[in-house]
């Protein structure tokens, strides 16, 4: 029997109320979920990487430990730093004399900025205002002030320098002479050199402590790690790796200033060292010829550029366990990890 019009028209002013009451909410709740979703997606930290023969970085993401994009750079890209707000990242391109700004939004190369010859790696002042350039044929430092995009001091340092550190509080620069086995010690107001250090063989890389009071310095051919009083411009220890032969050379410290990790090359493996005593805790397996290191900000994950197997290990800094393996381009060299 057919429902009176009128009927059916009060039973449908009541079903409307129902929908809107529960239908409404549950899809502006939907929406809203979704919205965290990506928001957290985007939020997630991004790995760098730069991968010196097919002229390129990988993006990583952090959150699925797989690459998210593949960017263009230049010619045999290999330092790579990222600026203080994460908007842009610089990368230096060893066969163009430049570095490469790239975009962290699009991804894409802005610009590139003239950097004195054969830029092998570099650092970038805590106020995000500068550039420490190391123009490894040249035997000096390039400064790059970020404002006018030009060299604004050229500073002699010691024979084919490569690894550049700026220390945490933004006072001192270092950079590692790998023919003259120094670290030319330069400061970062008057732009001069205010010691040079004798560390081990052909050294490569620095970290500093949190506190800028210690550095860590991997020299290759000697296979040792240099401990430096940085007050006093001295060595304080230094630490042979698995008997001379590991070929160090990437280092970070952890942020609480307990640990410091060392990619050794020719070991195929990463170093911890106890950062106050000095002493060597254990070595953690990864991929062939590691080479870049670095941390996520909270210290929680290393990331291991390995340049011959051409992926990038992932280790967990509490377990010291590898747990995750990711295929990159050809020959990874640098690291940078965003906050």
């Amino acid at each position: 029997m057919a429902m009176n019009p009128q009927v059916f028209a009060r039973k449908r002013l009541r079903v409307v109320p129902l929908l809107r009451s529960y239908v409404v909410p549950s899809i502006i709740m939907t929406l809203a979920f979704a919205n965290i979703w990506v928001a957290s997606a985007a939020s997630q930290p991004k790995a760098y990487i730069t991968n010196e023969k097919s002229n390129d970085i990988s993006v990583i993401d952090t959150a699925t430990y797989k690459v998210a994009a593949t960017v263009p750079v230049g010619e045999r890209p290999r330092g790579i730093r990222l600026s203080p707000d994460g908007k842009r990242l610089y990368v230096a391109l060893g066969d163009e004399d430049r570095i490469a700004v790239v975009d962290t939004t699009s991804l894409q190369v802005i610009e590139k900025i003239s950097s004195g010859s054969d830029p092998e790696s570099f650092d970038i002042s805590p106020d995000g205002t500068r550039l420490f350039v190391s123009n490894e044929d040249a035997n000096t430092a390039s400064v790059i002030d970020l404002q006018t995009r030009q060299i604004v001091a050229s500073v002699p340092v010691g024979i084919e320098p490569e690894g550049v550190t700026v220390s945490p509080d933004g006072r001192l620069i270092y950079v590692t002479g790998e023919t003259s086995h120094t670290i030319s010690v330069i400061d970062a107001d008057g732009l001069k050199v205010l010691a040079t250090i004798l560390v081990g063989s052909r050294p490569r890389e620095s970290a500093f402590s949190p506190n800028s009071q210690k550095a860590f310095v991997t020299a290759e051919i000697g296979g040792t790690v240099s401990v430096i009083d940085v007050p006093g411009h001295k060595v304080i220890a230094t630490l042979t790796i698995e008997g001379g032969d590991s070929k160090p050379k990437g280092v970070v410290a952890t942020p609480d200033g307990k640990k410091v990790f060392v990619a050794n090359g020719a070991s195929h493996n990463v170093a911890v060292i106890d950062a106050q005593s000095h002493e060597v805790i254990t070595t953690i397996p990864v991929g062939q010829r590691p080479w870049g290191i670095a941390l996520t900000h909270d210290g929680k994950k290393a990331y291991v550029a390995n340049g011959v197997s051409n992926d990038v290990s992932v280790i967990d800094t509490a377990t010291q366990k590898v747990i995750a393996s990711i295929p990159v381009g050809k020959m990874p060299w640098g690291i940078a990890v965003s906050r």
